[in-house]
């Protein structure tokens, strides 16, 4: 691509920015990606979510197994992962 080619696509993490369409997990937060600010939006409003999902359901007896089985399986891709 030359110098003046437009890409849709972020020069740090590949995302075009399309909600739906490239996740906001893929973003490195950098001063010099395309979307990070929306990507943050999108993150923010995903850890809310997270956050009223949890005072709903969180001490529900019924999905107690399942929420704990998640939250350890989720915990060690991000944090115990190799990147």
């Amino acid at each position: 691509m030359t110098e003046n080619e437009y890409s849709p696509y972020c020069p740090v993490c590949s995302g075009c920015g399309e909600e739906g369409c490239c996740s906001p997990l893929m973003c490195k937060q950098s001063s010099d990606g395309s979307y990070c600010n929306s990507y943050l939006k999108d993150l923010k409003f995903g850890y809310k979510m997270y956050d009223h999902l949890m005072e709903l359901v969180g001490d529900d007896e019924k999905y107690k197994e399942q929420i704990d089985e998640l939250w350890d399986k989720t915990y060690d891709l991000i944090y115990n992962s190799i990147e």
